[in-house]
């Protein structure tokens, strides 16, 4: 496929798609900032973190999107405050920041200052948009919901993704023996380079007999599950007495699949995980824990992930690798360079 950069407007610009579909319908397109209202801030934008569901966006397969609207991208960025609206006291002008945004993939943007942290000073603003959405779903899954402790087992799937290396980091700190999958050879010895023992395939249902067999039949504590289908039945089978399954997946759910209850004889826990809802519902709780996790990476207790960077001229670039699960860590758009 023929590469072409996209054609970078003068700021300011977003990235939006008119037609789901095709990656080829992604453009820059120009675009009007807006002033911060309450509890608002307007930033600049220096870079965004591209997640596989704004691949499923973009090719028209997220589920639930409507397909008559246009197609922007909100998520994870990082940038320096340029305004500051009403009531708003903890950012000013030229405070750099990280968080979620609204509109990611473009040169302005206006978002709440709820959802912000301070960047720490020891980051880059590449750096710190590997860390937001995989770092507090991973910490709101292990901590606040299954409560690993040191010593318990616990399988990471699709471990080389942004979630399942944000997963291995919290699971190294607590001291859990971590079993963990990934899909080709090259991310399973990436994981391997990590201390990590127990590593399997995650393209191959045989990990769970894999781990049933290293724990001689007694399975594992927690399960952090991405898989779909077969590998999630199968995956919920290395429980153990008293585990608990925490599901960030999102197909088995919209497709409505049957699960059966026999395996909570052994009265296990599942959690179907949403970052955004539990945010919606419970404020003050995730608030609290982002706090919580911020302060770890301020003291150099936490570290960013691996990344790729994509200057924001070849974003449809990005895209297409993300889509061919290329990546270790995350893929970084960059509003800095356009090289």
């Amino acid at each position: 496929m023929e590469f072409r950069k996209r054609v970078v407007p003068a700021s300011p610009f977003r990235l939006e798609s008119h037609n789901p579909g095709s990656l080829d319908d992604l453009t820059l397109q120009p675009t009007e900032r807006r002033r911060p209202g309450a509890g608002e801030v307007e930033i600049r934008l220096h870079s965004a973190a591209l997640n596989f569901r704004d691949v499923l966006k973009a090719l028209g397969v997220y589920p639930g999107a409507n397909p008559d609207e246009v197609v922007t991208f909100g998520g994870d960025a990082a940038g320096t405050v340029v305004a500051v609206g009403p009531g708003v006291s903890q950012f000013r002008s030229g405070d750099e920041v990280m968080g979620f945004v609204p509109v990611t993939y473009s040169s302005h943007v206006t978002a709440s200052a709820r959802f912000l942290s301070r960047k720490p000073g020891h980051l880059t603003f590449d750096e710190a948009v590997t860390i937001p959405a995989v770092f507090l779903t991973a910490y709101y899954a292990l901590i606040h919901l299954a409560r690993l402790q040191c010593g318990e087992r616990i399988l990471i799937h699709a471990a080389t993704g942004g979630v399942g290396l944000a997963a291995v980091q919290l699971s190294q700190r607590i001291g859990a023996e971590i079993f963990a999958t990934a899909g080709s050879p090259e991310k399973r010895d990436y994981l391997r380079s990590l201390g990590i023992q127990h590593v399997m395939d995650s393209r191959s249902l045989a990990f769970a007999d894999e781990v049933m067999e290293i724990t001689k039949g007694s399975g594992v504590n927690v399960v952090l599950n991405s898989l779909a289908g077969e590998f999630l039945t199968k995956s919920l089978g290395t429980l153990g007495v008293c585990g608990r399954f925490l599901e960030i997946g999102k197909r088995d759910i919209y497709d409505n699949r049957p699960l059966g209850l026999y395996p909570f004889r052994n009265n296990l826990a599942f959690f179907a995980i949403d970052l955004e809802q539990a945010w919606d519902v419970y404020p003050d709780v995730i608030t609290g824990l982002n706090e919580e996790m911020m302060e770890l990476f301020a003291r150099d207790e936490l570290r960013p992930l691996p990344y790729r960077v994509f200057p924001v001229s070849e974003v449809v670039e990005a895209f297409r690798y993300i889509r061919q699960t290329r990546q270790i860590g995350k893929v970084v758009i960059s509003m800095d360079c356009d090289a």
